[in-house]
């Protein structure tokens, strides 16, 4: 019987101490390769937290947050990142990570670069740069992943993601 999984089972902190922390809270939620590790992040989101993304609608509050990393770990569910390079600026921070998975079962990979600010110790905002190339080219190129791209909902902002693949139910 589905259920919904458990972001609580290891609570993230309940403020961003510094840039240099959020650094690592994300570091580590994108190299455990889950939705829950990353899902976790939103207990760090501000109420008025908005999020612009290549090709895709703005993600708005904390379950705008959700549902946009819901349809990523829907198309790309052993998705993983690793932080290349952080730099902190005046309020905020950019985070470069690798990230990467497998589409229609083979890997694919891309860099993104990430831009989050901040308010009240918690992330107020978040700008991502990269290339969504290798991506649109896995889905396109494997057409055993066309149906769960479908199923995601990304690129279709009116489309919700399919309860048959959404990670925020687990299937055990």
């Amino acid at each position: 019987m589905p259920g919904i999984v458990d972001a609580d089972a290891h609570p993230a902190p309940a403020r961003v101490e510094s840039p240099e922390h959020w650094i690592k809270l994300f570091g580590q939620a994108f190299a455990a390769g889950s939705f829950a590790s990353v899902a976790r992040l939103a207990a760090l989101t501000h109420p008025g937290y908005r999020a612009v993304q290549p090709q895709a609608p703005d993600a708005l509050g904390p379950e705008g947050m959700l549902d946009f990393f819901a349809r990523v770990y829907a198309l790309v569910p052993d998705l993983r990142g690793e932080v290349v390079e952080a730099n902190v600026y005046d309020g905020g921070v950019y985070v470069d990570v690798r990230l990467g998975g497998t589409i229609g079962g083979r890997p694919v990979s891309w860099v993104a670069c990430d831009r989050f600010w901040f308010e009240d110790g918690l992330v107020k905002g978040r700008v991502t740069y990269f290339d969504p190339l290798p991506l649109f080219g896995a889905v396109a190129m494997r057409p055993r992943s066309w149906r769960r791209w479908w199923q995601s909902g990304l690129g279709f902002p009116t489309r919700k993601v399919s309860g048959s693949v959404d990670p925020r139910f687990s299937t055990t």
